[in-house]
C-alpha cells in the first residue's frame, strides 16, 4: 500500500476516535484546567487580548512558562472557535492528529534509509494504528505531537544533509531547529549530536555550513528572546520554568516526583504567592529552594534521580485501579518491555556496526538526561518514541532469522 494511504488511514483513525469517542469533551473541572493546563491558560489570555500571560488561574502578568509556538496556535483556535469550547477542543485535537499521522511519513523515510523496506513499513503501520500512539493526539492538548513530528523531520533531514549538503539546505535546517526551539525547547539538547554526526566525514568543510545553520537558529529565536528581555528585564532563553520543575521534584515531601499540592497550578497558596512576586520572582525563589535542598540532602537527591531514571522508562506512579484491581505492575512492565526491546535494537545496531548507530544513540542516551532531574511525565518521552518504535520493529524483524532448537538431547555418559 502506498505511503500516502498509511498517513490517510492514521489520520482517519484519530479523527474517528476524537469524534465518535467524544474525546473533545474535556472535563470542565477547575475551570477547564485539563484543557491544556498552563498552556491552555496562556492561550486563553492570548485569545482575550491579554498577551502571553497568566499560566495559572490568577492574573500574574507576562509569562515565559512555555515555549511560545503551541500556546499561540491554541490561542488562535480559542479566538476562532471559543475559549475552552468543544469546537476548539475538536479542532486542536484534529490539529494534533495531523502531525501524528504525518509522523508515519517521516518514520517510513528514516527507517527505510537505515534499516530497509520491511522495517520502514512495519514502523509506519505500527505508528498509524498502535493505541498508545493514538492516545496522545486524541486526548492531550499539548505540543507533544507537533514536537514529535518536527524532531522526526529533523532526523530525516540530518540523513539527507550528510548525503548531499548544500548551503541552502543548511539554512533551512537551521530554520527548522529554530521552529523546534520555540515549540519544545527541551529537544535542542539533541542538536549538537545531530550536527556532529552530519559533519563527521568532513569536519573542516562543515565550518561554514554549520555557521549558517546556527545563524538561522539564532535569527529564529531572537524575536522571542528580545520580547522576554523587554518584559522581564533579564535574559530568558525561551522559557523560564525550569527552577520550579526542579524544586517540585526535589524537596523533602516530593518522593522523587512532583508535589502536586505545592504547584501554582494546583495550590491556591502557591498561586497567590506567584501572583505577589511575579513569575520571575517566583522562579528565583524556587531556584534557591532547590539549591538548598541539594546542598542539605545530596544523598536523597541522588536517590531521587535514580528513581526518576526508572520512572522515565517504566512510567511514573499513578492511580491504576480498574474495577478494584491495581494494575501498577502491568503498567510498569509494559513500559519497561518497550524500553528493553528498544535498547536491544540499539545494541544490535552497534554489534552490526550500522553506520547510523551514532545518529540514533543520543535519542536514548542523551535526550532523557534533563528528565532524570524533574518529573518524568510519559508525554515527555513521546518525541523519542519514534526512534524507540523503529528499533523495536527492527529487532523483531531481525529475530525472524533466529532459529531455536528446543529438542532435548541425551548426553552420552
Amino acid at each position: 500500500m502506498p505511503l500516502l494511504w498509511i498517513v490517510i488511514i492514521a489520520l482517519a483513525l484519530r479523527v474517528l476516535v476524537i469524534t465518535a469517542g467524544h474525546t473533545y469533551k474535556i472535563t470542565p473541572r477547575r475551570d477547564h484546567f485539563q484543557f491544556g493546563w498552563e498552556t491552555g491558560r496562556i492561550a486563553r489570555s492570548i485569545a482575550l487580548g491579554q498577551g502571553f500571560s497568566s499560566p495559572t488561574d490568577l492574573p500574574t502578568g507576562p509569562s515565559a512558562w512555555t515555549a511560545p509556538m503551541y500556546p499561540y496556535l491554541l490561542g488562535l483556535v480559542f479566538k476562532l472557535f471559543g475559549v475552552y469550547s468543544n469546537a476548539s477542543a475538536w479542532v486542536i485535537l484534529v490539529f494534533n492528529s495531523i502531525w501524528s499521522a504525518l509522523t508515519c511519513w517521516t518514520l517510513y523515510r528514516i527507517a527505510g534509509r537505515i534499516f530497509g523496506e520491511a522495517v520502514a513499513r512495519g514502523t509506519a503501520w505500527t505508528w498509524a494504528i498502535f493505541p498508545y500512539v493514538i492516545y496522545w493526539p486524541v486526548r492531550v492538548v499539548w505540543d507533544v505531537c507537533l514536537s514529535t513530528f518536527l524532531l522526526s523531520l529533523a532526523l530525516w533531514l540530518a540523513i539527507l544533509l550528510r548525503e548531499k549538503a548544500g548551503l541552502r539546505n543548511w539554512i533551512f535546517y537551521g530554520l527548522l531547529w529554530g521552529l523546534i526551539a520555540v515549540t519544545n525547547t527541551a529537544l535542542v539538547i539533541l542538536l549538537p549530536f545531530m550536527l556532529a554526526w552530519i559533519c563527521y566525514p568532513a569536519p573542516r568543510k562543515s565550518v561554514k555550513p554549520v555557521a549558517l545553520c546556527l545563524a538561522a537558529i539564532l535569527i529564529s529565536i531572537t524575536p522571542w528572546t528580545i520580547r522576554n528581555y523587554r518584559v522581564f528585564q533579564r535574559f530568558v532563553f525561551i522559557r523560564d520554568n525550569l527552577p520550579l520543575e526542579l524544586h517540585e521534584a526535589n524537596n523533602e515531601s516530593s518522593g522523587a516526583l512532583w508535589t502536586r499540592s505545592e504547584h501554582p497550578g494546583n495550590s491556591p497558596e502557591a498561586m497567590k504567592r506567584f501572583q505577589e512576586v511575579g513569575e520571575i520572582g517566583y522562579m528565583d525563589e524556587t531556584r534557591r529552594e532547590f539549591s538548598e535542598f541539594v546542598r542539605a540532602h545530596p544523598g536523597q537527591f541522588a536517590w531521587f534521580t535514580i528513581e526518576r531514571v526508572f520512572y522515565f522508562w517504566a512510567a511514573p506512579r499513578q492511580a491504576t485501579n480498574v474495577n478494584g484491581y491495581d494494575l501498577w505492575v502491568a503498567r510498569h512492565v509494559q513500559f519497561l518491555l518497550a524500553a528493553l526491546f528498544g535498547f536491544l535494537g540499539m545494541g544490535l545496531m552497534f554489534v552490526r556496526k550500522n553506520p547510523y548507530r551514532w545518529l540514533l544513540a543520543p535519542f536514548l542516551l542523551i535526550y532523557p538526561l534533563p528528565y532524570y532531574l524533574v518529573n518524568p511525565f510519559p508525554r515527555y518521552k513521546h518525541p523519542i518514541e519514534t526512534v524507540l518504535m523503529m528499533l523495536i520493529v527492527y529487532l523483531l524483524c531481525e529475530s525472524r532469522g533466529v532459529k531455536l532448537d528446543w529438542r532435548l538431547r541425551r548426553v552420552q555418559g
